[in-house]
């Protein structure tokens, strides 16, 4: 049984519907990938996924339990961690206490506390006084994902985290995520960048106009670059 599977979801922003009837499975231990051109629907899927934006029709079953309709907070205490696109720091509480508000909130044990995401990011540890609008882009987006572990999910939802961060910080934040993945996290990722998806990605699913239009192993999109260029080019 995949550890979440989204069912038939149709997805409006009033009366501009964006997701048309879209399905996706992922599997406990995998890193599944959202590929597509902007404004496919892919933050769309997340933000149905996490009760954000919640689907008008349609089951997202989270351990076979639907949570469509279910308010965020709900939806995190249920095991599932959302990095958003925007990241949402609290810019005025210092690094530690962003931390420290998602932590009391999730109230889940597990392996990752302050002081563990600090030894994955140790920037973390060393401007944790620090108030979180002046981190650097790529500071700012460990600390999002450093919010969304000491919650201890299950299934960790990355909404384009390597959006507008400098190549050097891409090719550390995907290292990070590598060792996430590593250790068993299960990752449902959405990314405009191709090389940055396919390095991580057990599978992809390819979206276009807010529907499901490819999906396999990632290995195939690496091993043809023609199939990759015409499914990207849609």
């Amino acid at each position: 049984m995949p550890f979440l599977s989204v069912e038939d979801i149709r997805t409006s922003y009033g009366l501009s519907q964006v997701l048309f009837g879209l399905s996706l499975e992922v599997n406990q231990g995998e890193c599944v990938c959202l590929l597509g051109r902007n404004g496919v629907g892919k933050s769309t899927t997340m933000r149905s996924i996490m009760g954000l934006t919640p689907p008008g029709s349609g089951r997202v079953l989270w351990r076979d339990q639907n949570v469509a309709g279910w308010p965020p907070y709900r939806i995190a205490r249920a095991g599932i961690g959302f990095v958003p696109e925007d990241r949402r720091i609290f810019a005025e509480l210092s690094v530690w206490e962003n931390l420290d508000v998602a932590a009391r909130a999730a109230g889940r044990p597990g392996r990752w506390s302050i002081a563990t995401v600090c030894e994955m990011f140790p920037v973390l540890g060393e401007r944790r006084n620090q108030p979180g609008g002046f981190l650097s882009g790529g500071e700012q987006q460990m600390l999002t994902i450093g919010r969304a572990l000491v919650g201890n999910p299950d299934l960790l939802l990355l909404d384009e985290p390597s959006e507008g961060l400098a190549p050097l910080i891409v090719d550390q934040l995907r290292e990070k995520i590598a060792e996430l993945k590593a250790e068993g996290l299960t990752i449902l990722l959405a990314e405009q960048g191709v090389a940055f998806s396919l390095a991580l990605a057990d599978r992809v699913y390819v979206l276009e106009k807010g529907a499901v239009r490819h999906t396999g192993p990632a290995s195939a999109l690496r091993d043809d670059p023609a199939l990759l260029d015409q499914l990207m080019a849609l």
